[in-house]
């Protein structure tokens, strides 16, 4: 027999070596969620630089939405410095912002969101100033761009929470809310059932994904530590279900004066999966706690690979 040191050592370094294995595997996992479901096409690693638009985009009368934004996209990408990550048609309007609403003098239906990213905050000045750019935005009636200030590393450590997250529940036996139970018809909702029918008519775009746009702003201390509650109850139940923010990072204030703190991106599979979890009885039971100064909650489903 080995001395007992020596058989601490490889002890250890068998667990170090799961360890990391069940890291990398938790990478590829979201990783093809990202590139193959959500047809996002961010990279791992960026520059601190690098400044992200998310565009909020309403067609104008009697345009196609794919022909608006395939001419978007080409226009943005021919543009050096400037890239276009992901776009989606909006399969619901949720939450709207009342600080959007005051300054376009309306609350927008959305049709699409859009996210590109900029070498730096210059790159962003010389996209909204292309005339290329700008013959193509003609195809929209009305726009909104905000900006987001995504850490690299940050947004590569929240998908390995969630395989922390997941190995503690099986670990202290946390019962699991998948599948989702129905709520009863006089639960607290979050939308409504002819909204959510609606969303279902996206089945086809949203079989795999459906892509949330959320811009964050921070309400009051109480607020804020309601909202923590309804956060960990979502993202332990992410956890088990293998989605979640693929997107998190600092808000940024492009044009107007609307001001948020925070912007994230959450990935959900499939547009079923997203109307059952909010027609369900764990949801009802927590979005009370969701209490936020102001927000803008878009869901859309991918359509960058068909542009």
């Amino acid at each position: 027999m080995g001395k007992p040191g020596t058989i601490a050592v490889w002890i250890v370094g068998i667990v170090l070596v799961a360890i990391l294995a069940a890291m990398v595997w938790q990478h590829l996992r979201y990783q093809d969620a990202r590139r193959n479901a959500v047809h996002d096409l961010q990279d791992a690693f960026h520059s601190s630089a690098v400044l992200h638009g998310v565009l909020f985009l309403k067609l104008a009368p009697d345009t196609d939405l794919f022909d608006a934004m395939r001419a978007l996209r080409a226009a943005t990408d021919a543009l050096p410095g400037a890239r276009t990550v992901y776009a989606g048609k909006v399969a619901m309007n949720g939450l709207a912002s009342s600080q959007m609403v005051e300054a376009l003098g309306e609350d927008v239906d959305w049709d699409a969101v859009a996210l590109v990213q900029f070498d730096d905050r210059g790159g962003y000045d010389r996209w909204r100033g292309d005339e290329a750019v700008r013959a193509a935005m003609r195809g929209f009636e009305t726009t909104y761009t905000h900006g987001m200030q995504r850490a690299a590393l940050a947004n590569l450590g929240l998908v390995q929470a969630f395989l922390f997250s997941r190995v503690m529940q099986a670990v202290t036996f946390q019962p699991s809310v998948l599948p989702f139970e129905p709520a009863p018809p006089d639960a607290v909702q979050v939308a409504t059932n002819e909204q959510r029918a609606t969303m279902l008519e996206e089945r086809e775009l949203g079989r795999e994904a459906v892509f949330v746009a959320n811009l964050i702003k921070t309400g009051t201390p109480e607020e804020a530590t309601a909202d923590a509650r309804y956060s960990g109850a979502m993202m332990a139940a992410m956890a088990r279900g293998g989605h979640g923010p693929l997107h998190m990072g600092t808000a940024v204030t492009l044009e107007g004066d609307a001001s948020f703190d925070r912007v994230a991106f959450v990935y959900y599979p499939g547009v079923q999966y997203f109307h059952d979890l909010t027609g369900s009885t764990f949801f009802r039971n927590i979005i009370g706690d969701k209490r936020l100064g102001d927000t803008q909650s878009t869901v859309t489903v991918p359509i960058l690979h068909l542009l």
